[in-house]
């Protein structure tokens, strides 16, 4: 027995030696260096602590409950936990370097990508990844723990002088199932002992107990909102509300500017808008170089019609310009200049033909086309038709 646990023990210190290299590699690592002037992290240090504090428990309760398997003379049962305890200790002595040798490549190759992706953030000043890879290891050994102490609770009543006791918890484990054991229910010959003494029409009521799996879960959440209250709200590095809220607005105009940009060229005569102030200035810059030729550069019109007045010959509202600019009107000679002008620039150039309306042409041409009101659907065909100068 004493070599036994010397050959335990020799392994629980071949596992601290593990852990703490893989601790140092951690606080050590690039990525650490990056976000910490020193490589202690008490967070780290206490992770680890505890970690190597509930190996030790496991070495120990399992050690315990050898001696209590060879006790009860269960010679298969023994032989099946040495194996497991075996395997389980073989495991984590080969993976556990490679684990830490796979973070410590992880942490090179993401600062050597470091100008293509954002660096990865941290939790308590430990990376990400190594941090959840810790309280992952610290879940297991919890779960290995409690499985322990469940099967000693039930060896101790087995082997118990109590023969009443003895047969009791050999009649409880041969009768319930796993699936009842674990919802803690209570065998029908034992019902008379956690009966209430309410009685509804003689309905009995049992005094049942929460199913530990439901119990402990509970006590978990506590846990868990304690947890997070520390990381969002009490000084850890978790975004508060209002961080969130500006990150998200702040994407949110990220995607919107992306949207635009990349959705600028399908402006049609059915989406057009009136551009701003910008887009009416490079609207003018257009019309100077390509239609003063035809409509004067103040807009009067020459060989094209005014449009500055409030008639026009194929409908007035932004939409009907952007088509008349888009595809020409070649029987009045009017070219089509969607080969010439992107969807925006027509955009523009009609944004800006628009606002000429109501200005003064030095040699305004004589009204042409029907009378148009902004906000009509259609022209006003029954208003008096300028006759054309003969």
């Amino acid at each position: 027995m004493q070599l036994s646990f010397k050959k335990y023990l020799l392994t629980l210190t071949l596992l601290g030696a593990s852990f703490a290299v893989y601790a140092a590699d951690t606080a050590t690592s690039p990525k650490a260096a990056a976000t910490q002037d020193s490589s202690f992290n008490p967070v780290l240090i206490g992770l680890s602590v505890v970690i190597l504090l509930l190996l030790f428990a496991i070495v120990v309760l399992g050690n315990v409950l050898r001696q209590l398997a060879l006790v009860y003379r269960d010679k298969m049962r023994l032989q099946k936990s040495k194996s497991v305890v075996k395997s389980l200790i073989l495991f984590l002595l080969a993976t556990l370097p490679a684990l830490s040798t796979m973070a410590q490549d992880a942490a090179v190759a993401s600062d050597s990508n470091a100008v293509k992706t954002p660096v990865s953030p941290f939790i308590a000043g430990i990376a990400r990844t190594d941090f959840y890879f810790l309280m992952g290891i610290l879940t297991f050994e919890l779960v290995i723990v409690f499985a322990l102490l469940l099967t000693m609770r039930t060896l101790l009543r087995l082997i118990s002088g109590d023969a009443e006791k003895r047969a009791a918890a050999n009649t409880i484990i041969k009768r319930l199932s796993f699936w009842e054991r674990i919802n803690g229910v209570v065998p029908m010959e034992k019902e008379q002992d956690i009966m209430l003494d309410h009685d509804y029409d003689g309905i009995k009521e049992l005094d049942n107990s929460l199913p530990p799996w439901w119990k402990y879960g509970f006590y978990f959440t506590i846990f868990v909102a304690i947890a997070y209250l520390w990381y969002y709200h009490g000084g850890g590095n978790g975004p508060s509300s209002h961080e969130e809220y500006v990150a998200a607005m702040q994407k949110g105009d990220e995607e919107k500017a992306a949207y635009l940009a990349k959705t600028s060229g399908n402006i049609d005569e059915n989406t057009v808008k009136m551009a701003d102030a910008a887009g009416i200035e490079e609207g003018k810059g257009l019309f100077a170089k390509n239609c003063a030729a035809c409509h004067a550069a103040d807009g009067g019109g020459i060989v094209g019609p005014n449009l500055t007045d409030e008639y026009w010959l194929h409908g007035g509202s932004i939409q009907d310009v952007f088509k008349s600019i888009k595809y020409g009107w070649q029987d009045k000679g009017m070219k089509s200049w969607k080969d010439d002008f992107s969807p925006k620039q027509i955009e523009d150039l009609a944004s800006y033909v628009k606002s000429l309306h109501g200005t003064k042409p030095a040699a305004p041409k004589e009204k042409q086309g029907d009378l148009y009101v902004e906000g009509q659907s259609t022209p006003t065909s029954d208003a008096p038709k300028p006759v054309a100068a003969q």
